[in-house]
């Protein structure tokens, strides 16, 4: 074991922890993890319908830019968290160490809860569109074949199986594959934008509609409300840059280089940065995609239901091209379900060997063979798969609660960073490599605002009028799961989960003998 490797131990062990994982994963291997994870180019291709007909080209391009600037303030916040208590709990871990005593246990468990209902939330939208791709390919070959809901969801079962089996079976083979991912995905990307850029020349959308047309096709509301709705598809493109903050057990240095993957610094603490892979990945696919767009209605109302298969189609006029870009698109896609469940299965892991959910004690347990926490992988694997039944009996339904997977998933960045803001952060703060400085606190402020904001624009109906077929189910989402989190906290876990017990335990210990010592110079003294 290196110099390195001991000291980190150590300050696992310092905050209450042993160390039950090997610090498999480097700086470039865990921020391929998170590229993988966040798949923000592909995020847009799964949105580029829905965000076409809210807020035409411009508003796809432009909400875009301005979701990559909050989300990186967000990721900021986060970031400077990271340093000051490296922990796989992350969110939940931060939540604790900032809040008051008398309700740190309680903003920790809804913290971890928020968090993982957004992990797994999704997963299930990521599988699910693998799923749909599939098919879809399948259909373009075989026209007369019609796509049923339970077909799709046995072949999401499929492929949220085989994400798992990756993480289990392969997991000393993860930061490796995610490096492969990385190079995969930008090739993608780059063979992607030429060839549908190539195909469809010279027959281009003019530069004044693609940057300027504010035209849209839903006619529910004006332009500007339909702007910011479209607002919340772009965010959608940046769910899981948290991901390094849940590995910080398991790469060198977490307080220096977790905030490295969060923000993607290269020269941390320095101000050269490796350039917003996500974002800038992103906007060079969404301006092609909207150069080669040729019947825009078509691609609003897809016969496949893919409306990124039309734009392939349209540029390429190639069954066969349209195909493999779909099939590599897919594969960079399933990364990202793999990368979910690696990141996933460390939060329920890190939350539960402090018993914060029921059956802490078996999620808690790291696989001996593999070490990682299988268990946790497999409760992620069975509770998706049944919510993905919900699909089979209402897409819109389906659509529509995924979709809360953005509020859910920002509101655990953000719950630290109000309850550090509204304390005040000198006080609950500790020394740090990545320091905001006088910046924090307008940063976590706005971070704060950000997210109220979008979760209010999460359940605006998207059609009107709303009838039962066409009904935004975010708001009953958010609902429930509040419900069911506030419930289950004040008949049960309230009893049973008292925060970090582990670090609560050396804490005290620490306090026992600090007095023995004091009183035995007091005594010397006498």
């Amino acid at each position: 074991m290196s110099s390195q490797e001991e000291a980190d131990d150590r300050e696992l062990e310092a905050q209450g922890y042993i160390p039950v994982m090997p610090r498999r994963f480097s700086l470039w291997s865990l921020l391929s993890l998170g590229f993988t994870l966040t798949a923000t180019w592909n995020a847009v291709g799964i949105t580029i319908g829905s965000s076409l007909a809210e807020s035409s080209s411009s508003g796809v391009l432009w909400t875009l830019v301005i979701a990559a600037l909050m989300n990186l303030t967000v990721a900021l916040g986060m970031a400077e968290l990271a340093s000051a208590y490296p922990s796989s709990g992350a969110q939940y871990y931060w939540s604790y160490k900032v809040a008051s005593p008398e309700w740190a246990s309680f903003a920790s468990y809804v913290s971890s809860c928020v968090s993982i209902c957004g992990w797994w939330l999704g997963l299930a939208s990521v599988c699910n569109f693998v799923a749909a791709v599939v098919l879809a390919i399948y259909q373009l070959y075989v026209p007369e074949y019609r796509i049923h809901p339970w077909h799709q969801w046995l072949c999401y079962v499929a492929i949220l199986c085989l994400a798992a089996l990756l993480n289990v079976l392969g997991m000393s083979l993860i930061p490796a594959l995610n490096e492969c991912l990385l190079y995969f995905s930008l090739s993608t990307l780059a063979v992607t934008t030429v060839a549908i850029l190539a195909n469809a020349y010279p027959n281009y959308q003019s530069n004044t509609r693609i940057f300027t047309d504010t035209e849209n096709m839903n006619r529910s509301y004006n332009k500007s409300i339909l702007f910011i709705l479209c607002l919340l598809n772009s965010t959608y493109g940046f769910m899981g840059f948290d991901a390094g903050a849940h590995m910080a057990e398991e790469i060198p240095s977490p307080s220096i280089n977790v905030p490295k993957i969060i923000v993607r610094f290269v020269s941390f603490p320095h101000t050269t940065v490796l350039s917003r892979l996500i974002a800038e990945a992103a906007l060079p696919f969404s301006i092609s995609c909207m150069y080669v767009i040729i019947d825009v209605e078509r691609i609003l109302n897809p016969p496949s239901g893919l409306s990124l298969l039309e734009i392939y189609h349209q540029a390429t006029g190639s069954r066969l091209i349209t195909s493999l870009l779909l099939a590599a698109f897919a594969i960079c896609l399933f990364g990202c379900a793999v990368a979910n469940i690696t990141g996933s299965s460390r939060q329920i892991w890190a939350s539960s060997r402090d018993n914060c959910h029921p059956m802490s004690t078996w999620l808690a347990v790291i696989h001996a063979r593999h070490q990682m926490p299988a268990n946790a992988t497999c409760v992620t694997v069975i509770l998706t798969a049944i919510y993905g039944l919900i699909f089979v009996g209402s897409t819109t339904a389906f659509a529509s609660m995924v979709s809360a997977n953005i509020v859910f998933m920002m509101v655990s960045y953000v719950i630290p960073q109000g309850i550090a803001a509204y304390r005040g952060r000198s006080n609950v703060l500790p020394a740090r490599n990545f320091d905001l400085g006088k910046f924090g606190l307008p940063i976590n402020v706005i971070s704060c605002i950000w997210v109220g904001f979008l979760a209010v624009v999460a359940c605006v109906p998207t059609v009107r009028p709303v009838s039962l077929s066409n009904m935004n189910w975010v708001s009953a989402v958010i609902l429930f799961i509040t419900a069911y989190t506030l419930l289950a906290w004040h008949f049960w876990q309230r009893h049973s989960f008292k925060g970090p017990k582990r670090r609560q335990q050396v804490e005290e210990q620490g306090l026992v003998q600090a007095s023995g010592h004091l009183a035995e110079k007091e005594r010397k003294a006498d």
